[in-house]
């Protein structure tokens, strides 16, 4: 199976710190939520897209490696639309900005580059917001 990294109620917000009314934990609490359902939501494509595209001897082409996490970046992109959508933690808001902008990075170099996608380490497109999201706290995005 491939290696990727495990994904990212909306309670409306503003994207301003003075618009920010939640606390972080509570952040922390609602975010990490929406990633570890968008985590099963992305274990859940890669079954079956291996299924849709299993081939003989469990061996695939990288055209199809590409489509298969190319298909899981909606998933990503509707991950960082609800945690948005939560508002900014009071005091945070900086931060949290950051962690979300690398994370959208990471999803335009997945979509240009499926490969970065199945990498780890630097190569990764997600290795920077994960970095940043797991020391932030939001674990549940990044390891599952």
């Amino acid at each position: 199976m491939l290696a990727l990294p495990l994904a990212l109620s909306a309670c409306g917000g503003g994207s301003g710190e003075a618009a920010a009314t939640l606390t972080k934990a509570r952040f922390l609490r609602k975010g990490n939520a929406i990633c570890a359902r968008g985590g099963r939501e992305l274990i859940k494509l890669s079954v079956e897209g291996w299924k849709k595209y299993r081939v003989k001897e469990h061996h695939t082409s990288q055209a199809v490696e590409d489509e298969l996490v190319r298909s899981m970046l909606p998933v990503r992109k509707e991950e960082v639309r609800r945690i948005r959508a939560l508002g900014l933690p009071r005091g945070e808001g900086k931060r949290v900005q950051r962690v979300l902008a690398a994370w959208e990075e990471g999803i335009e170099k997945g979509e240009a580059d499926p490969h970065s996608l199945r990498e780890s380490g630097p190569g990764s497109a997600f290795y920077e917001s994960s970095a940043m999201g797991i020391d932030y706290g939001l674990v549940k995005c990044w390891l599952g």
